[in-house]
């Protein structure tokens, strides 16, 4: 069964931090604290965001089948190993987010810069907050997305066309396989029998090079 989650932007918060990450920095002294402020105050201000997710088994026999997607590289089949069932998300931050990005890029090329950082932030914060409010009895494994290790950018077709994203959060692919709209994202989260120490972000963003899922 599909499940939609809506969140108004008041409930997700954005870290001026992750935002300066984002940028290439690893604190938010590498650039104007203001700028990545009134970013974030607009980005917090337009975001409608929405996401929809489907528990699915796993099945590994030489490569991984969750219904959705076949994989036959090592790098998904190393996430999910151990694990019979995965959860199966998208999530977007919607149209608005991704028209404030395109008009502060006209207005100022660092502003708009800043600006689609902030919207990066804010969708991993989004699905941070998912990630902390799914039910399981078991443990939950890094996200994990298209295009991240050798898991192919094409495998976002798979999973957009299973969670019926167009209808169900408005979040659709262009012929080139790229997300619309832009801060959007697809992820395989896995169910595993054991506890990983693993409570940050998911691998497309995780900093933890020497992590086992990954």
């Amino acid at each position: 069964m599909i499940e939609i989650i809506k969140s108004a932007a008041a409930e997700i918060s954005i870290d001026p931090k992750e935002v300066a990450v984002y940028l290439g920095y690893y604190s938010a002294n590498g650039i104007d604290p203001k700028i990545i402020d009134e970013c974030i105050a607009e980005v917090s201000a337009c975001a409608s965001y929405k996401a929809c997710f489907a528990k699915v088994p796993v099945t590994s026999e030489g490569s991984i089948d969750i219904g959705c997607l076949k994989a036959c590289g090592k790098s998904l089949q190393k996430n999910l190993e151990g694990c019979d069932f995965a959860y199966v998300l998208a999530a977007t931050t919607g149209f608005e987010v991704q028209r404030l990005i395109e008009q502060n890029s006209v207005i100022s090329p660092l502003k708009g810069l800043v600006t689609d950082c902030a919207g990066s932030a804010a969708i991993e914060a989004f699905c941070d907050k998912i990630n902390s409010a799914l039910d399981c009895s078991y443990f939950l494994r890094p996200r994990f997305s298209p295009g991240y290790g050798d898991l192919p950018i094409e495998c976002q077709k798979g999973i957009t066309e299973f969670l019926n994203t167009s209808k169900n959060i408005g979040l659709s692919l262009t012929d080139s396989l790229m997300m619309t709209p832009v801060k959007s994202v697809t992820a395989i989260i896995g169910i595993g029998k054991e506890k990983n120490e693993c409570t940050g972000p998911g691998c497309m963003v995780c900093r933890k090079t020497d992590c086992p899922y990954r």
